[in-house]
């Protein structure tokens, strides 16, 4: 119950930052509080929620652990967006480079990305998991938990950012 409440929160203190577009769907039903930006807060039927910044990268409001199993049936990777409140870049990224078009089909497409704040129970854990040391590091899974690779730190060239990534799961361009 208290992630839930804790996911809810984060979910209302990103909206509230951001000025959010705020939609909530429930089986056909669909409800849209339109401000103006273009971060949303999507409630899908099957109860997975997603954060996620249109036309830019979906990012799930889900456990790791559901990350992993999502990105087995999907057959994609899990990227996890390691990150703190306070974090001045990791804000930036999450503003500015994320909600691209560019950036949202690359990694909607391979990915199956989740936001861990490290000052959170769950993402403390991660951390201590995955040796993560610097705020933003994005890490990336396979579907079994495993380490592919990592980014440390702010890459605001979009192109780099994603070249980097594209580095790590061996896509060529």
């Amino acid at each position: 119950m208290r992630t839930i409440k804790a996911s809810i929160f984060c979910a209302l203190m990103i909206t509230a930052f951001c000025s959010c577009t705020k939609v909530k769907v429930a089986g056909n039903i669909q409800t849209e509080y339109v401000q103006d930006t273009t971060t949303v807060v999507v409630e899908q039927p099957d109860t997975t929620k997603t954060l996620t910044s249109l036309p830019g990268t979906v990012f799930y409001d889900i456990s790791l652990e559901e990350a992993l199993v999502k990105a087995k049936h999907d057959g994609k990777y899990v990227l996890v967006d390691c990150m703190t409140k306070s974090c001045g870049p990791c804000r930036k990224m999450s503003n500015t480079v994320f909600p691209l078009e560019e950036c949202g089909s690359f990694f909607n497409e391979y990915f199956i990305p989740i936001i861990m704040d490290m000052e959170e129970p769950a993402g403390i854990e991660v951390g201590k998991k995955y040796n993560v040391m610097i705020n933003p590091t994005y890490l990336v899974l396979l579907p079994n938990g495993a380490k592919e690779g990592e980014i440390i730190g702010a890459e605001f060239d979009i192109q780099k950012f994603m070249g980097m990534f594209k580095e790590i799961i061996r896509i060529k361009e």
